[in-house]
């Protein structure tokens, strides 16, 4: 597997890259150009191989922070491979449709990951990048580039970034690739001391020595030179002043890395001191060969479209000659939607007595006609709906009979004046009824604004196509309607059942949950309890519990587990019975932890974890021995004091065994002592303006409330939050558990 020792030929940029990987927030940018056209110029730009760094850069990060948790932004989890044994720090946010980079930019940056991946870096994810690096995350992403250094915050200005979003902007790692001098025909160049102090003076932070090489061409590099190429890098840390970033120079810049090089006999001197010039005539042979290649796409384009136009109307002149009547009316029986059918008799009847425009009347149930299709007028006109008096009695009389009659007025619902300014008026219609069983089933007229009458041949074709399409319109409304209705029936059955079978889950979790979480507590002298939970939906994921473990200790626990519903109250059960059996086994909490982590990975479900705060009390000394496993801190209410316990560790249920990190704490209780165990909903809740309570509020309510017993503080605390909330709706569980020391 590739490392970054692969590509850089000096130690100075170690150190940059260490402390590139050990800095905190901050939006970190591997640029570089990766040309899509290749130009005709033997000394065009090379691919600069920047998502390899990037890809490399990403994975050294990863294996410095071991306990990282990186989420990656990417169209594909093609775009960042992952080694095996990192994999379990990282969670992908792919970009699948409905959603967008940006919003799963944001999304990701909501959870505070410690590293925030993003595949590619554009006018569209930039502004969201930056956004989640201004709001404490660690970004990295890669963008395609020909700039470096402070440049490439220019080119992030082009984007339409605001100049204080790149304020978080804090390093731009670019790299270029060279081609390098070939090593049978290389030649060492005697430069004049004038010059070495010239080359001194321009650049003094390099050491101008060794020998530099120039490059004389043989048959092995095609008389070139040159052959193979090496990795050039451009170094920039952006600085505390952002109003100064886009003048501030690279920490290394990629002229002297590139003089380096030169010193070091990788690449000649020529090349190393005419590099700028060298990009800008790259640039425009670049551009030059992207107009060209956009030029004969066109071209090509066209001409396909030209004989795509060509061959279609070949087609359609053959497949007009090939129709005959007897496979339109095929069609009409074979047809099973109203609408399709009804399109289909309209552009049938304008070819088959050559008309310019049809419309199709469906008669309704409820005396109202609907214009189911139009052929040659504008498409808008479909599905209104008109009185049936109106349309049957057009042209003078009702539909009487299933002769074709005379009709060169505009039909029914479309106004005089509705067709547009210059078309052609109209010279000859006909009005068709159609009429199945001695049943009116609709109408339909045609008209033409070339010629003055139809052929008595084309009306005859036209009376016999309309016998068939009313019988087939007739037989479609019907299937239509008998389709509606049983979707209808299908649809109410299915939200019944579904509606049935939510509610029996639901109710299933509720009486597990009612019986798993304990109605009174056992009576210890020197304590008192009171707990109070209110799920946010009818069941929950928080649990509870007072533990009699022997005469002299009991255990105090609260949880919460990762979802909701039913899947959360089997968990949460299976959570309860698992620290139930190994608290009676374990004197020590962090053992207890550890031995209930190790089962969960066995028996819970993998997408699943929970948080723990799990205690033993000794009676006697009053000492509280406690492990928090991924849970909020408690809160330990002495006189007018609030104070959180510490203790370090992680959720249970998810992270192998080796990354668990649980440590044990203790703290000895006093008397008078309110110790208050909580669920992150009670912090999290939010009013109607999504106004966070937060933990700072939390922590004030409950420095109010120190003088109250156990049950009143519990209660009050919720009378508190209940009001905050109003008529907000409660998107978490809250949970509250209260030790009082007498």
């Amino acid at each position: 597997m590739l490392d970054l020792k692969d590509f850089l030929h000096l130690p100075e940029l170690d150190a940059s890259l260490e402390r590139l990987a050990a800095d905190g927030p901050g939006l970190i940018l591997v640029a570089g150009l990766d040309p899509l056209v290749t130009s005709a110029d033997a000394d065009g730009f090379l691919p600069s191989g920047r998502a390899a760094i990037f890809r490399i850069l990403v994975r050294h990060i990863l294996s410095q922070m071991s306990s990282v948790h990186a989420i990656i932004v990417a169209g594909t989890k093609d775009a960042l491979r992952v080694p095996r044994q990192l994999k379990r720090q990282v969670e992908w946010a792919l970009v699948e449709l409905p959603h967008t980079y940006s919003g799963r930019i944001a999304q990701a940056a909501l959870r505070r990951p410690e590293l925030l991946v993003i595949d590619r870096l554009d006018a569209e994810t930039a502004n969201a990048a930056l956004q989640a690096a201004q709001n404490g995350v660690k970004v990295m992403s890669q963008m395609d580039t020909i700039f470096s250094g402070a440049g490439v915050a220019r080119h992030l200005l082009d984007w339409g970034v605001s100049r204080e979003s790149l304020s978080a902007l804090a390093w731009i790692i670019t790299v270029q690739r060279m081609a390098t001098l070939c090593p049978h025909c290389k030649q060492p160049e005697d430069l004049d001391p004038a010059r070495l102090d010239e080359l001194r003076s321009r650049y003094p932070h390099i050491p101008i020595e060794g020998t530099f090489f120039r490059a004389d061409g043989c048959e092995g590099c095609n008389h070139t030179g040159r052959q193979g190429n090496v990795a050039a890098f451009d170094i920039f840390r952006a600085g505390d002043d952002t109003a100064a970033l886009l003048d501030q120079p690279s920490q290394f810049p990629l002229q002297e890395y590139i003089l380096r090089l030169a010193t070091l006999g990788h690449v000649s001197l020529d090349d190393a001191l005419g590099f700028g010039a060298n990009q800008l005539r790259r640039a425009y042979n670049l551009l030059v060969s992207n107009e060209r290649a956009l030029a004969e796409a066109n071209t090509t384009l066209r001409s396909r479209l030209a004989q795509l136009e060509a061959a279609n109307k070949v087609l359609q002149q053959r497949t007009e000659a090939l129709v005959s009547l007897q496979d339109i009316g095929h069609t009409l029986v074979t047809s099973t939607g109203l609408g399709d059918l009804a399109s289909r008799v309209c552009r049938h009847a304008r070819k088959l007595c050559d008309a310019d425009r049809a419309i199709l009347y469906f008669l309704g149930p409820d005396s109202t006609v609907e214009i189911l299709a139009v052929s040659g007028w504008d498409a808008t006109l479909v599905h209104q709906r008109l009185d049936a008096a109106m349309v049957i009695g057009a042209g003078g009389s009702p539909l009487a009979g299933a002769e074709p009659m005379p009709f060169t007025i505009s039909p029914p619902g479309v106004l005089p004046t509705y067709r547009e300014a210059g078309s052609p008026a109209l010279k000859a219609g006909l009005r068709v009824p159609l009429i199945a069983q001695q049943e009116v089933v609709g109408l339909m007229i045609v008209h033409s604004t070339t010629k003055s009458a139809f052929a008595p041949g084309a009306v005859a074709l036209l009376q016999a196509f309309a016998n068939q399409a009313a019988v087939a319109i007739q037989r479609t409304g019907l299937i239509d309607s008998l389709r509606d209705k049983i979707a209808q029936l299908n649809a109410a059955q299915a939200e019944l059942v579904k509606k049935e079978r939510l509610e029996r889950e639901l109710e299933l979790a509720r009486q597990v949950q009612q019986r798993l979480l304990p109605h009174t507590f056992p009576l210890i002298p020197g304590f008192g309890f009171a707990a109070r939970c209110e799920p946010a939906r009818r069941v929950g994921g928080d649990f509870y519990d007072v533990i009699l473990l022997d005469a002299d200790r009991f255990g105090v626990v609260i949880a919460d587990v990762s979802d909701k519903g039913m899947p959360a109250a089997l968990f949460m059960a299976l959570t309860r019975s698992l620290i139930l059996a190994e608290a009676r086994r374990e004197h020590s909490p962090c053992a207890v932890l550890t031995n209930v982590h190790r089962l969960l990975l066995e028996l819970g479900e993998p997408d699943m974890f929970v948080t723990v705060f799990y205690g033993v009390v000794d009676v006697a000394s009053r000492r509280l021995t406690y492990t928090r496993a991924g849970h909020d801190r408690p809160m330990l209410l002495r006189g007018d004091v609030v104070e959180s316990l510490g203790g370090e560790g992680t959720f249970l249920g998810s992270l192998d065994a080796d990354h668990l990190n649980l440590s044990e704490e203790q703290t000895d209780l006093l008397p008078g002592d309110r110790l208050v165990l909580y669920t992150d909903g009670l912090a999290d809740t939010v009013n109607v303006n999504l106004q966070l309570f937060g933990l700072a509020r939390f922590v004030s309510l409950l420095q109010s409330l120190v003088g109250l017993s156990a049950a009143e503080l519990c209660a009050a605390t919720f009378d508190h939050i209940a009001a905050y909330q109003g008529e907000a709706e409660q998107f978490d569980d809250m949970t509250m558990l209260v030790i009082e020391v007498q």
